[in-house]
């Protein structure tokens, strides 16, 4: 039997009494029992591993209630723009790039996670900035947000969009070299790429390749103290599902990760299933839906019920983004889910497409006869407002709040995006808390990495890059913080008897931190380091 006692610690258990403990008794994976040094260590034996936590700070595993770890593993084998402040600098690494690691046969060059309002003018690169890095191997760079792509003449032709009869999907976008024209200049909207036939022109690395890259992707997510994440992007088209099922079928999976079958395929790959409540195969489990109705805040596409602030040069005065469904659509999909058990997590930033969800969740809810058991997840929630969140809990919706773009994108979203009114209320945590809604916060890894001790620090401080307070209504105070990343997590996946707190008979999944986050200035939160993360008794990272 394996048995480890840490002690002389301070650990924070987000129990319901919000308990603050010295020792945690761990047997075969398990919490056996929480309590003062005294009493846990008269449990202590020959066979015990004892641990001195000499003062420092434990809580439950991070949960990581959004992400795609497939697409953040991919990441690891492409070119990273996340950096990069003008088209010059994106241009210089994509060269570089291909001279020492030039794609191999039908391959493509890959860039992920440039921000254009990084640039000097603000201006996405185009075909003719990416044909002079090459005119004959296709070159695609994805937006930080993942919602658009510049690409190639090379790849445009592989995509279809030349000439002046190409079709493009119904919910994307392909902008043109001027108003009057219909050829592409090179940057692609929402299904213009997302659409799962156009996903299956992009020829990425190979299957063994990304194997590779989600074993070393873990490793990150551990140092960061994840010990649950999510891959919302399982379909057919992209092997995201074989990926994950041959890493659990061979060992290869340290943390547990929730998968998401996406629309359109999200019944076919869930038939058999039948339940939301579905155990871990060698940590991995397929366990909902995933579906999108707007867009992205930062790449002027979220679909909005008033005008942007700014509005993107091109657009007429009253461009509020738009949404990629239809209410029949979804409202079908919604339905077809429910019949099914399944739970939705469904990508809306703007307040119309969180009005859409509501709109027609409780559509499918009166068709049905069911659906709110089932905690539907509003993933993103940028402009939620305050009087949508009564049918937020009329549907038993958990929203995912992107909070974080408070500290990234929280600037242009006061000067351009939502002007200075309402951008105090993007991520409207504060408002939630004090509906008593159970609420999560994420940071959409690649888009952002998976760093929940950041995320604590962002719901806690609403600062901006600039230093400017942001919502300061909206900030929550740092045990709910902590809540929103461990305990909230859990119950969004059906997982809070066995997760998410230090409580006897859950799961030995815990994070032992520098510092107490209860405890430092809340402007220092975000300095606090991981130690060691551990997952089910296991230790899984150590610095």
């Amino acid at each position: 039997m394996q048995k480890t006692i840490y002690f002389n610690g301070k650990v924070v258990t987000v129990d319901s009494n919000n308990t603050i403990a010295e020792a945690v008794l761990v047997e075969n994976g398990k919490i056996s029992k929480v309590g003062n040094n005294e009493e846990i260590l008269s449990l202590k034996d020959e066979n015990v591993n004892l641990v001195d936590l000499e003062g420092k700070t434990m809580l439950p595993g991070f949960i990581d209630p959004h992400g795609h770890i497939v697409a953040t593993a991919q990441t690891l084998m492409i070119v990273t723009l996340g950096d990069v402040t003008s088209r010059e600098e994106l241009l210089a690494k994509l060269k570089k790039e291909l001279e020492e690691n030039p794609p191999q046969g039908d391959k493509w060059l890959i860039g992920f996670g440039y921000d254009n309002t990084r640039f000097e003018d603000g201006q996405h690169p185009t075909k003719f900035d990416l044909d002079s890095v090459s005119k004959d191997i296709p070159i695609t760079v994805s937006h930080a947000s993942g919602h658009l792509a510049s690409v190639n003449s090379k790849a445009l032709e592989l995509y279809g969009y030349v000439g002046d009869d190409y079709i493009v999907p119904e919910g994307g976008v392909v902008r043109t070299v001027s108003p009057d024209s219909k050829e592409a200049n090179g940057v692609l909207e929402e299904n213009a790429i997302l659409d799962s036939e156009k996903k299956k022109v992009v020829i990425s690395p190979g299957f063994e390749d990304v194997l590779r890259a989600v074993e070393r992707v873990q490793k990150v997510y551990a140092s960061l103290g994840v010990t649950t994440t999510q891959d919302a992007s399982v379909e057919l088209a992209n092997g995201y599902t074989h990926i994950l099922e041959t890493c659990a079928n061979t060992g290869k999976l340290i943390i547990d990760i929730m998968g998401l079958a996406t629309q359109p395929v999200t019944t076919k790959l869930m038939t058999n299933e039948g339940t939301p409540k579905r155990e871990y195969k060698n940590h991995y489990k397929l366990a909902g839906g995933k579906t999108w109705l707007d867009g992205s805040p930062q790449g002027f596409t979220a679909w909005l019920s008033e005008p942007y602030h700014v509005v993107p040069e091109g657009q007429s005065a009253d461009y509020c983004g738009y949404g990629t469904q239809t209410d029949e659509v979804v409202t079908q999909y919604f339905v077809d889910c429910i019949n099914l058990n399944i739970q939705v997590h469904v990508h809306v930033n703007g307040d119309e497409a969180c009005a859409q969800f509501l709109r027609c969740y409780k559509n499918a809810m009166e068709i049905t006869g069911h659906g709110a058991e089932l905690r539907p997840v509003m993933v993103h929630c940028q402009a939620l407002r305050k009087d949508q969140l009564d049918d937020v809990i009329a549907v038993g919706a958990v929203p995912t709040f992107f909070n974080d773009h408070v500290a990234f994108w929280g600037d242009l979203h006061h000067d351009q995006v939502f002007g200075p009114e309402r951008a105090q209320n993007i991520s409207p945590i504060g408002w939630a808390l004090e509906k008593g809604i159970k609420f999560t916060l994420h940071q959409d890894p690649p888009v952002k990495m998976p760093n929940q001790i950041f995320a604590i620090h962002t719901a806690v401080n609403r600062m901006t890059e600039s230093g400017r307070v942001l919502g300061e209504h909206q900030r929550i105070p740092v045990i709910e913080a902590i809540k929103a990343v461990t305990i909230n997590g859990a119950y969004q996946y059906f997982e809070e008897d066995i997760k998410g707190s230090i409580e006897t008979g859950k799961l030995a999944d815990l994070v032992i931190l520098d510092k107490n986050p209860l405890e430092v200035e809340a402007s220092e939160i975000k300095n606090i380091n991981v130690l060691e993360t551990i997952k089910e008794g296991n230790s899984i990272f150590k610095k």
